[in-house]
């Protein structure tokens, strides 16, 4: 099966457990023996954002990792595209039960990687198209297009998210522009910080009842944050 590095810990003396999004089975936790052996051949622990073609053995428990074999260029993050690859991980594992398979989540995962690989993409825009696609994979996402009056959303009105998951007209100091909602449906850049905040803030609200409420721990990656994110930034 073909998989992406998610997360890896220390697992016994010298081996590690190892968080995979795979195309088959969603989440899936496995072992390496002898992962911490830099030195032995065959040992090393795999790499993070590149497709791999893994093998396992064993039944029972978690699974051992024989191989992981690239079937791409290696990607090297920096900066803001490697806080936000790291956020992506952390919601993944904090949405997906272990080997439910989620149908379409690991190729929109992997063309976040190439979005977040771009200099032409904003991280922000990437992190935003990733949290609705979830939404949408965890039966959860919104029609972004029309309010629940059946009017398509106008950019120069206001919103909020009734509790039903429909988009109502409001007022109010927690709405959201109509330009919002639209630049969030159409993967679109938005260059006022009050915008940016807005959309975090929605995706987050949204999010919150399938990730829970802990801070992310990727915020501390964030360029210049200390230990927590910016007001408009794009983790979430």
């Amino acid at each position: 099966m073909r998989g992406f590095l998610l997360h890896a810990r220390p697992f016994k003396e010298h081996g590690l457990l190892l968080d995979w999004l795979t195309d088959g089975h969603g989440w899936v936790r496995m072992r390496q023996n002898g992962g911490r052996r830099v030195r032995k051949r065959g040992s090393q622990r795999p790499p993070n954002f590149v497709c791999l073609e893994i093998e396992t053995a064993g039944r029972g428990g978690w699974p051992i990792l024989t191989a992981a074999e690239p079937i791409e260029g290696q990607r090297f993050l920096h900066g803001q595209s490697l806080a936000g690859a790291f956020y992506l991980h952390e919601l993944i594992l904090r949405a997906l039960r272990p080997e439910e398979p989620v149908p379409g989540l690991f190729l929109d995962y992997w063309k976040s990687l190439a979005m977040l690989e771009s200099p032409d993409v904003p991280v922000s825009v990437t992190v935003r198209r990733f949290e609705r696609r979830l939404l949408d994979h965890l039966g959860a996402g919104l029609d972004w297009s029309r309010s629940s009056d059946g009017r398509a959303i106008e950019a120069g009105g206001h919103y909020r998210v009734g509790l039903q998951g429909d988009i109502v007209p409001a007022g109010g100091t927690n709405a959201v522009s109509g330009r919002v909602l639209l630049a969030l449906r159409q993967d679109e850049t938005l260059d006022d910080p009050e915008d940016r905040r807005q959309a975090r803030d929605l995706m987050q609200s949204l999010l919150a009842p399938h990730v829970g409420s802990a801070p992310f721990l990727s915020r501390r990656l964030w360029p210049g944050s200390g230990r927590s994110a910016p007001a408009g930034d794009a983790s979430g």
